[in-house]
């Protein structure tokens, strides 16, 4: 089997056991369950000694397994150095660019960068993956992520984008249609369109800055969702009041098509990063990106 070969198997072991499942592990390269666990056979196969213990509900290295990967993380570190370093050579990039993102940042933002990058840059290819799970970032499959949350992985050097934002907003139909609120507490008599929370159920509450501290507050309404671009949506058509994230609104805002009724209470409550592997900083691939996101974002 070639080295080359094993590598690639190696970065599989490495994402189930990061991930905590081969299921997992699956998932974070892009692959199906029964192909991550073939390739961890094969390695097993390959090395001649058992490197999982595999159980219906969990999964641990054995202790050729902690040995195998502590080695291969140092060798799979070098090549992605030197291939890095390399790239910077090349008239023009070529390859895969692999990007994991928020979903909402990915949908809003990525998708007209990645359009501009394909075009200026056609021998690439992007492998955009869109989640709101915590990311295995030493995988060594990713070049670029975008997660809200400063990052505290030593590999990864991380460039704030923007902050992230809550806004208060309506369209003005609605306005013209109903007297605009003129508290925070005066919403109780608006109809207000709520997110729920895909993965607990829970309902987002509202949130703003009042002087030093910050207020949350859940108001009623006739729709609540999952999904944050019908909500905008629903604002559009006048349904009602809703607190939307400004990456999806920042332009709606601007351009007059909804009014942000409270921006003196507007809360900061993260910050959005573009986070790079320390290895591929210098990588034409991830340079030519970055200049295509900083020309879009202006």
């Amino acid at each position: 089997m070639a080295s080359k070969t094993k590598l690639h198997l190696a970065r599989t072991l490495i994402a189930a056991v990061e991930g905590g499942s081969i299921a997992s592990g699956a998932r974070a390269l892009n692959i199906t369950r029964s192909a991550a666990s073939k390739n961890i056979a094969l390695l097993e196969d390959a090395l001649g000694t058992k490197l999982l213990n595999r159980s219906s509900r969990s999964l641990s290295l054995t202790h050729a397994g902690e040995v195998y990967i502590q080695e291969v993380q140092k060798a799979l570190r070098m090549i992605d150095a030197a291939e890095s370093a390399v790239s910077q050579y090349r008239e023009e990039p070529t390859g895969v660019l692999t990007i994991d993102s928020t979903i909402l940042f990915g949908r809003m933002v990525l998708g007209d960068v990645i359009h501009d990058y394909l075009k200026k840059n056609p021998k690439m290819t992007v492998d955009l993956r869109l989640n709101d799970d915590a990311s295995n970032v030493t995988s060594g499959e990713i070049d670029l992520y975008f997660r809200t949350g400063r990052p505290t992985h030593q590999d990864l050097i991380a460039i704030k984008l923007m902050d992230i934002c809550f806004r208060t907003v309506a369209s003005r139909e609605y306005i013209l249609n109903h007297t605009a609120p003129h508290s925070i507490a005066a919403l109780a008599d608006h109809n207000c369109i709520n997110f729920r929370f895909p993965s607990d159920h829970s309902i987002f509450q509202w949130r703003y800055k009042l002087g030093n501290e910050t207020a949350y507050q859940v108001f009623g309404g006739n729709l609540i969702s999952t999904d944050v671009e019908e909500i905008r949506k629903a604002v559009h058509r006048g349904l009602g009041i809703a607190q939307l994230p400004n990456q999806l609104i920042d332009d709606d805002i601007q351009l007059g098509r909804l009014v942000d009724l409270f921006p003196e209470n507007t809360f900061v409550s993260n910050a959005l990063y573009m986070c790079i592997p320390r290895h591929r900083r210098a990588d034409i691939r991830v340079t030519r990106f970055r200049a295509a996101l900083r020309s879009h974002l202006g």
